[in-house]
């Protein structure tokens, strides 16, 4: 397969880009047969949309976040769990931004080359080498939101928004940009998409709407329509680990992504999963709350909720717990889970 033609942006062709542009794992069908001969790979049935997966990530300790400790990490996890694609973490943080004081420092937020990133791209290459030929590749891609809160204070970054947006969306160029040098080098190095993380548009973060389509959304599009373009398989990740979104749907059905991992509420009430693949016209990821049985009950516990929660599923989807789990979660309940749906339907 030839190679996706990747060049540098340079400014004016980043502020050209359309600001606001927008597989499947399913259920096995009952009329469908398997082969009989040789037996699909998890990349096989994940990209032919024949099973029925499962999805959990966690932070590996700090000893195992770089160089070969991380791939191997994540080699065991992929296995031991026997998850359907591998999820790789991103563990690096955009540089401080000290000298931010004002909103119209932003403008001095640097670029970050393809350089800094090598190490999350060790990272990567290593796992496209040992996995790829099993299993599909997805890094994480953090949000400029969520990498601009790493250079500057999360609570400077919402009253600079709210003084000057203009002038931060300076700044949030410049981060744009850097995360797209990432992307692109990860694409390179084989990877088959990413797990785009979206964040900043909570109740509690930026909450009027012009301020988020201008100073979040504007760069998430840019990104994300990028990553669409360069690679086939992408998982759009709308993450409520800093709080609850009071505009949910309507501020993200336009995002791109295949599937669409989603929290178990939003704007005030329960969301269901089937609740969520209408919202977004396109099969989902999630179902089961990372805090409850599936950190703190047993195995037949776990067996037990994810039959009820695949039972009023829809017929696509990928069961998963919206953010990270607890490090120290039972590595039985999460294999319990795996295997649950994987036989849920068969």
């Amino acid at each position: 397969m030839k190679e996706p033609e990747i060049k540098l942006l340079d400014r004016r062709e980043f502020i050209g880009l359309s600001a606001l542009a927008a597989t499947t794992i399913g259920h096995v069908s009952k009329g469908f047969a398997r082969p009989v001969t040789t037996a699909p790979s998890k990349r096989d049935l994940m990209l032919q949309v024949l099973v029925y997966s499962g999805g959990f990530f966690l932070h590996f300790p700090a000893e195992q976040r770089t160089g070969d400790a991380a791939i191997k990490a994540h080699l065991d996890y992929f296995r031991a769990t026997g998850m359907d694609f591998v999820k790789i973490q991103f563990e690096q943080s955009y540089p401080k931004a000290l000298d931010v004081k004002t909103a119209a420092d932003w403008a001095k937020i640097p670029v970050l080359k393809e350089e800094w990133f090598e190490p999350s791209l060790y990272i990567i290459k290593g796992l496209v080498k040992a996995a790829k030929s099993q299993a599909l590749i997805l890094p994480t891609m953090y949000s400029p939101y969520q990498m601009a809160k790493q250079a500057v204070p999360k609570e400077t970054l919402l009253k600079h928004v709210q003084e000057d947006p203009e002038a931060v969306s300076r700044g949030m160029e410049n981060v744009t940009l850097s995360v797209m040098n990432y992307v692109r080098a990860a694409v390179r190095a084989g990877v088959d998409g990413f797990y785009t993380c979206s964040q900043g548009g909570e109740a509690s973060a930026v909450a009027d709407r012009v301020q988020f389509n201008r100073v979040i959304k504007n760069f998430d599009m840019m990104i994300q329509k990028e990553v669409a373009q360069l690679t086939p398989f992408n998982i759009l990740h709308v993450c409520d680990y800093e709080g609850a979104y009071a505009e949910f749907g309507s501020r993200f059905q336009g995002y791109p992504g295949q599937i669409v991992n989603v929290p178990l509420a939003a704007e005030g009430k329960p969301l269901s999963l089937s609740q969520a693949t209408n919202l977004f016209k396109r099969p989902v990821m999630g179902g089961l709350d990372r805090h409850g049985v599936l950190s703190t009950g047993s195995p037949t516990d776990v067996k037990k909720e994810v039959e009820r929660v695949l039972q009023d599923a829809p017929a696509k989807l990928i069961l998963g717990a919206n953010c990270t789990v607890r490090t120290d979660i039972p590595l039985a309940n999460l294999q319990t889970a795996i295997q649950t749906a994987h036989q849920f339907r068969t």
